[in-house]
C-alpha cells in the first residue's frame, strides 16, 4: 500500500533524515520508533503531501482522501459542538447533514461517548477529547491511518484503554497503520512490525523487527509473551546506542 524509496527531507540546512527505504503492506500495522530529531513526524508529513522532500519518492496504492491522520493534538474546533466536530470532514465531501450526524452519533456510541453529541470539546476529560478525534478521523472510513504519538498526552490508565479500544477496531477492519511513538512497550504492543530511526541529523532506518506475536491482542497481556521482554531490550539497545554514539549520556 506504501512504498518509500530514497527518502531524503531537510529544512533548509543538513537533512533530517537520508535516504530512508520502507514498505508497508495493507493490513499491516508498523511503528517508527527513533531518538528526538530523527525524522519520524517528517515521513508522515511527506507521506500525506503536508511537505515535500528533498529527494525520493513516495508511492500510494490508493488515494489521498482515503488517509486518515491523527495527530498528536487533538485539534478539535473549540466552537463546535462534538457532533459537528465529528461531521466536518464527512460535510466536507458532501454528505448529506441528517447522514453526517447519524454517522457521528455511531460513531461516538462506538467509542463510549453516547449523549455526548451536544457537548463542546471545552466540557470533556482529555481522554474524551482524544475520543472524539479518532471518530473525526474513523468516520471518514481510512484505508491507511497514520498516527504522531497521539496518546502521550494522556494518563496512563486512559492511555491503555483508548489504544486498546483503537487496536481492537484496527484488527477488526483490518486497517493498515504506520504510528510514530517514542513508547517502546506500545510499538511492541500494537506494531506488526517496528522501524528503528538513527540519530539524526541524516537519519535513516538502522533496524527492523517482525513482532510474531498472534493477533487479536491484549495491550497489557501482551507484554506477558515470552518474545516482549526480549523485544524490548532489543529496540532499548538500539536507541541506547544511537545516543551514545552521539556523544550523550544515557
Amino acid at each position: 500500500m506504501l512504498r518509500v524509496r530514497g527518502l531524503t527531507v531537510g529544512y533548509g540546512g543538513e537533512p533530517v533524515i537520508d535516504g530512508v527505504d520502507l514498505d508497508l503492506e495493507a493490513g499491516r500495522f508498523a511503528s517508527l520508533i527513533g531518538p528526538s530529531g530523527s525524522g519520524k513526524t517528517s515521513i508522515l508529513r511527506v507521506v500525506t503531501s503536508l511537505m515535500q522532500p528533498l529527494h525520493g519518492s513516495v508511492e500510494l496504492d490508493l488515494d489521498a482522501r482515503d488517509i486518515g491522520f491523527l495527530f498528536q493534538d487533538d485539534a478539535l474546533l473549540p466552537w463546535r459542538t462534538v457532533r459537528q466536530n465529528v461531521t466536518l470532514g464527512l460535510k466536507i465531501r458532501d454528505v448529506a447533514f441528517g447522514d453526517a450526524d447519524t454517522q457521528a452519533d455511531d460513531w461516538l456510541t462506538r467509542l463510549g461517548l453516547e449523549g455526548f453529541g451536544d457537548r463542546y470539546p471545552g466540557q470533556l476529560s482529555g481522554g474524551q477529547r482524544k475520543r472524539v478525534a479518532i471518530a473525526q478521523v474513523l468516520a471518514l472510513s481510512p484505508k491507511l491511518l497514520l498516527m504522531d504519538e497521539p496518546f502521550a498526552a494522556l494518563d496512563a490508565i486512559v492511555r491503555t484503554r483508548i489504544t486498546q479500544d483503537l487496536l481492537d477496531w484496527v484488527e477488526r477492519e483490518q486497517l493498515t497503520v504506520l504510528l510514530v511513538t517514542h513508547d517502546l512497550e506500545e510499538a511492541i504492543s500494537v506494531s506488526d512490525e517496528v522501524h528503528v530511526l538513527s540519530q539524526g541529523p541524516r537519519a535513516t532506518i538502522r533496524a527492523r523487527h517482525t513482532i510474531d506475536i498472534p493477533r487479536p491482542r491484549n495491550v497489557l497481556k501482551v507484554r506477558r509473551h515470552p518474545d516482549f521482554g526480549p523485544l524490548l531490550q532489543t529496540l532499548w539497545d538500539e536507541l541506547a546506542g544511537e545516543v551514545a554514539e552521539e556523544g550523550i549520556a544515557t
